[in-house]
């Protein structure tokens, strides 16, 4: 194939995903059936779900972040994603609540954080159109003086213990804290892919800064966001007994990446199965 009909496979390839997971998250929220009386759990796994669908469809609309710098820090937020939902699952009525009251609480410590600034160069906060959209944002679900700031983790427990608890471990060991690497600059991550060795011996072979925009796309990265998000399903189905009709899209991509490795000449590494980052 030519890079022009590579460009293309790949474009057709992102194209189908998106529509077809997109599909398959809107059949799993109709045929949930909506318990008003307790929505809050409704609205955050709901939420957490098409979280994980929005992000692997953005990586998959841009290929040129399936690489080392961008998509690690993509499927670090996914992983925890996972770990969140399936943490929730565990106690969805209570727990949901515990993740909005955070979100809320969030918020206000920001309104005063912003009260603050202003006030420090004689401004009033009241005038302030920011402060007024995020009071009104926060007291359109509790009212902001009887909301709480919880300036530790929403659950109570690190995310590490989190999916312990939700027996998920090795996602968080060999998924989650290697991206976490990516998304905080660390030296494991950096020394790789911003460093390079200097070409004249008389430095000592000394390493050197280096950007590096044009590296070549690694379609295992949709590949694990893919993943991501149907694993993400498979844990959705499984605690609210919905059987869905809608194709897999993970499906259909993984047999758009083996046609797509075959018609290069198998010379693009294909798919791994991520055994070790089984979330079961």
């Amino acid at each position: 194939m030519s890079s022009q009909e590579d460009w293309q496979a790949i474009i057709l390839m992102s194209e189908t995903y998106t529509r077809m997971v997109r599909a398959e998250l809107s059949e799993r929220w109709e045929k949930w059936s909506l318990d008003l009386s307790n929505r809050e759990m409704y609205e955050v796994i709901g939420a957490l779900l098409a979280r994980q669908v929005t992000l692997a469809t953005q990586l998959a609309s841009v290929p040129s972040m399936w690489n080392p710098h961008i998509a690690p820090m993509i499927l670090r937020t996914m992983t925890e994603g996972y770990i969140t939902l399936a943490w929730i699952f565990i106690d969805p009525e209570d727990r949901s609540k515990k993740f909005i009251l955070y979100g809320l609480g969030q918020t206000k410590l920001q309104i005063e954080h912003r009260k603050v600034d202003l006030q420090s160069q004689r401004m009033d906060p009241n005038d302030d159109p920011i402060i007024e959209a995020m009071e009104r944002w926060v007291n359109s679900q509790r009212y902001t003086f009887l909301t709480e700031v919880n300036v530790g983790s929403w659950s109570g427990i690190d995310i590490r213990t989190m999916s312990q608890e939700a027996g998920c471990k090795n996602l968080y060991d060999f998924a989650y804290v290697p991206f976490s690497a990516a998304t905080h600059s660390m030296w494991q991550h950096i020394s790789k892919y911003n460093l390079i060795t200097c070409t004249n011996p008389l430095h000592g072979y000394h390493r050197v800064p280096i950007d590096s925009p044009d590296m070549l796309i690694e379609p295992d990265f949709l590949y694990r966001a893919a993943k991501y998000v149907q694993e993400s399903f498979t844990l959705f189905d499984a605690n609210t007994s919905i059987t869905v009709s809608t194709p897999s899209a993970f499906n259909a991509l993984v047999e758009a990446l083996k046609e797509f490795g075959e018609e290069n000449n198998s010379t693009a590494e294909q798919p791994s199965t991520g055994a070790t980052e089984h979330t079961e």
